[in-house]
C-alpha cells in the first residue's frame, strides 16, 4: 500500500511536466488549451519536482514528506485555479493527497 501511494504522488507530480512543457514549447499539448507563460511553467516544474521529493521522503520514512507534500498540493492547486479550465480534474488527486496529509498529522 505503501509503494502504491507513493507511485500516485510520482504520477500526479509527473503530471505536472506537462504544463513545464507546454510552457516552453518543449511539446504540443492539445490538452492544455489555455496558454501557459513561462513563469507558470516553472511553477508546474517547481510542483512537480516537490510532489516527487515527497514520494521519496514517504518511502525514506521521513517526516518531511508532510512539509513537502502540503507544499507540493498547495502549487498544485493554484495553478489548477489559474488554468481551471484545463486542469480541474487535477483537484481530485490534490484532495486525496491533502487528506492523506492530514491523516498522518
Amino acid at each position: 500500500m505503501k509503494t502504491a501511494f507513493a507511485i500516485f504522488i510520482v504520477i500526479h507530480g509527473l503530471i505536472h511536466l506537462l504544463g513545464f512543457l507546454k510552457a516552453f514549447e518543449f511539446a504540443d499539448i492539445k490538452e492544455f488549451k489555455m496558454p501557459i507563460n513561462r513563469v507558470s511553467g516553472s511553477i508546474w516544474l517547481l510542483t512537480a519536482t516537490i510532489l516527487v521529493a515527497t514520494a521519496i521522503l514517504y518511502l525514506s520514512d521521513s517526516s518531511l514528506y508532510i512539509g513537502f507534500g502540503v507544499t507540493g498540493v498547495t502549487l498544485s492547486q493554484a495553478l489548477i485555479w489559474q488554468d481551471w479550465k484545463d486542469a480541474k480534474y487535477g483537484s481530485i488527486p490534490n484532495a486525496i493527497l491533502g487528506i492523506a496529509l492530514l491523516i498522518s498529522l
